[in-house]
């Protein structure tokens, strides 16, 4: 890496717009994380409308997540690049090349969203997990009412309830 001024200032530069996309990322991330609470809120009152509505704004973050981790990537490469790194740099990597002040704030920048991601992951399991034993039980539920509208009793000749041909049946859970 060349040490010249210009260039230390345009290393600085690259490294305080990657500090901010690293930021943007992990208020991306918080807000994801309430999605997900409220997703999980919403299934656990079988909000089915509530939570395709979040699901709906949890696409929304993502995407730009994924825009700013676009971003991250080619303002990692050629940080990278000018300080004489391989393209494929980790961000420790790139920031342990940098002068202590962004070095410092990357790091920690890094560490935050890393943790926020693994918080978000976490969330998101529990989350499918809570849908999935809604799924099950909302099966069972449907099931059992097939079942029994299926043996439906009828009254026979001689005044008492006798067991009906089998009916196919389903019931508008939405009305």
């Amino acid at each position: 890496m060349t040490s010249s001024p210009s260039t230390m200032r345009h290393v600085e530069a690259l490294a305080q717009q990657l500090a901010d996309v690293l930021a943007a990322q992990h208020e991306l991330y918080g807000g994801v994380q309430r999605l997900l609470q409220q997703r999980r809120d919403a299934v656990g009152g079988a909000d089915l409308e509530r939570y395709s509505r979040l699901a709906i704004e949890e696409q929304r973050a993502l995407a730009e997540v994924y825009a700013l981790d676009t971003r991250r990537t080619a303002l990692g490469v050629e940080l990278a690049t000018r300080l004489g790194l391989a393209k494929g740099a980790s961000i420790l990597e790139i920031s342990s090349a940098l002068p202590e002040g962004s070095r410092a704030r990357l790091e920690g920048l890094r560490g935050m969203l890393k943790q926020r991601i693994e918080e978000t992951r976490r969330e998101g399991g529990i989350l499918r997990a809570a849908a999935e034993r809604l799924a099950q039980h909302m099966a069972g539920v449907l099931q059992t009412v097939r079942g029994a509208l299926a043996q439906t009793g009828v009254y026979g000749r001689h005044g008492r309830v006798a067991l009906g041909a089998t009916v196919a049946s389903t019931i508008d859970l939405r009305s």
